[in-house]
């Protein structure tokens, strides 16, 4: 998409790897899994944060800063690289996710993947009082990848269908662990990690 400083491959954890292969593994057939990001670099962080923060300013000229802040901070976490609190994607730990038919074609979530938008949130569609039969598909595509995914131990960050974290602080939050066991991570390090275990 252009992002500057973005990486062409999605890097994760090998715990949220081996996750991943089995949430795939456990869709019904002629369904797959797509990864859309995984491992993000602090700077794409930044400009992920800034670019939001900056549309949601221009379309609603009236929120003060901290209502601002808390907008923004609803689809795009505060860029950190504190070790307490790490960016999720910084980690490694958080991956975004959606599902696609037997051709690779993306299945109808009801919202487009990074759509800053109320009809995102996980439940929005479950919410809705009466469904249209495209609200009710896209409501059924989103419990299937909520199930396949939590089975395998990941959580879901209710305000993105399309988000889940394993191992990160998100998912020691939503999850009700003790303490995360991913911090932050550097392409490196993640890279090196990866190449040792192919040999």
């Amino acid at each position: 998409m252009g992002i500057p400083g973005a990486v062409p491959e999605c890097f994760v954890r090998e715990g949220v790897y081996k996750a991943l292969l089995a949430a795939a593994r456990a869709l019904p057939k002629g369904l797959g899994l797509v990864v859309l990001d995984g491992w993000r670099p602090w700077r794409v962080q930044q400009y992920l944060f800034d670019t939001l923060h900056e549309a949601i300013h221009l379309h609603h000229p009236d929120l003060g800063e901290e209502q601002l802040l808390e907008r923004t901070r609803e689809f795009v976490s505060l860029p950190s690289r504190d070790p307490t609190a790490p960016s999720p994607h910084l980690t490694g730990g958080a991956v975004d996710v959606t599902l696609c038919d037997a051709d690779g074609l993306p299945l109808d979530m009801g919202t487009l993947f990074d759509e800053a938008l109320p009809a995102s949130h996980s439940d929005h569609f479950e919410r809705l009082a009466s469904l249209s039969l495209t609200q009710r598909s896209a409501r059924d595509n989103r419990r299937l990848l909520h199930s396949v995914m939590t089975r395998q131990g990941f959580t879901n960050l209710p305000s993105e269908w399309w988000h889940y974290d394993l191992g990160d602080q998100l998912w020691a939050h939503y999850g009700g662990h003790a303490e995360a066991f991913y911090g932050p991570a550097e392409l490196d390090t993640i890279e090196n990690r990866w190449r040792r275990q192919l040999g």
